[in-house]
């Protein structure tokens, strides 16, 4: 029994901490600990998520699953759609702004795990607000949960696919995370190495081109990288960061998993419930073993970089052609199995 119960809380703490970056059984009191620590959206209006998530995640399942256009969205049951918002609110009483926004995409149907990156610059149509920069939606709509909300709305207005859950990361949860994993790997170009070397906080001024195991600071300072390339460059190595935490938790010990947790879990704030993360624990490692495989929209030759008028003065926006977005969108996440029927919800 206690091996079980060691055997949950790893799956658990794997699960969070994946889903977390950029991160099974119901009676083991250290995971409902860990779990209790999260800050919960509860009473919110979650009806963009339909049915119960993870209901069809094993095989055979997954194949009877129903797919179809939901309220002018792309859904899939198989396919479980969690947003990742990386908040870069380090000030004191500033509720900040979205500086990584990440679709996670859990496919049981086609067995992978899809990561989609959305660049903060995407000049859109924010509802409520009007056209702004995407990162806008989170930071003038009042509020870490209505942020939150705000972005799961314009992405889906936007881009067509339904997204069915969100987390929210605050900025001092990434450090603490990877520094208690003992670091992440990754490769670094010379010009890379030099400014994490110049930049990250982190003492250590030694990193050459090559492979290292990264500090929290050290990594965190590499995903927010603006000197060199675009952002497109920059949401990539986020994506690297976030498959990089995956390999290390892999070999992590349970008391060091345990450890990151309950370090940061009240730095997270989600809309899933705890149900439903227990619920997706039981099969985390048969999800972690999935193949990852990226996407950042929008994609090559499906934008246009113009000069928009914001707040009296001339901002630098990329212009997505929308119909390509979209269409990258359910090629990506759903595949061949595009939903085309209306979705009728049996429960």
């Amino acid at each position: 029994m206690i091996g079980k119960k060691r055997h949950t809380l790893r799956n658990v703490s794997i699960l969070i901490l994946s889903l977390l970056m950029l991160t099974a059984g119901i009676g083991c009191v250290y995971a409902d600990s860990l779990l209790n620590r999260i800050n919960y959206a509860e009473g919110e209006d979650s009806s963009q998520a339909t049915g119960s998530l993870f209901e069809n995640e094993s095989g055979g399942e997954a194949d009877n699953a129903k797919a179809g256009v939901l309220g002018g969205l792309y859904h899939d049951d198989a396919i479980t759609n969690i947003l990742l918002l990386g908040v870069d609110n380090y000030q004191a009483n500033d509720t900040g702004r979205s500086d990584s926004m990440m679709l996670v995409s859990v496919d049981t149907r086609h067995k992978k795990i899809k990561l989609t990156s959305f660049m903060r610059d995407l000049y859109v149509a924010i509802p409520g607000i009007g056209n702004n920069r995407l990162n806008a939606a989170y930071s003038l709509a009042g509020g870490k949960i209505k942020g939150a909300q705000s972005v799961v709305r314009t992405l889906e207005s936007n881009f067509g696919a339904d997204i069915d859950r969100y987390v929210i990361i605050d900025n001092d949860a990434f450090n603490k995370i990877i520094d208690r994993l003992g670091g992440v790997k990754i490769t670094l170009t010379a010009a890379e190495a030099k400014l994490v070397n110049q930049y990250s906080g982190d003492p250590r001024r030694n990193l050459t081109a090559g492979t290292f195991t990264l500090s929290g600071a050290q990594a965190h300072y590499y995903s927010r990288i603006r000197a060199i390339g675009d952002d497109f460059e920059r949401t990539e190595r986020q994506r690297k960061v976030f498959s990089s935490i995956v390999d290390s938790l892999k070999g992590s010990s349970l008391p060091t998993i345990y450890s990151a947790l309950a370090d940061t879990m009240y730095l997270i704030t989600t809309n899933m419930t705890k149900a439903e993360i227990l619920s997706m624990a039981s099969n985390s490692l048969t999800y972690l073993n999935y193949p990852i495989s990226q996407d950042r929209i929008p994609g090559d030759n499906e934008y246009t970089s113009e000069t928009v008028m914001l707040g009296g003065t001339g901002a630098d926006v990329l212009v997505p052609n929308l119909d390509k977005c979209k269409e990258d969108i359910a090629k990506f996440i759903f595949e061949d199995d595009i939903p085309s029927k209306t979705y009728q919800n049996a429960g």
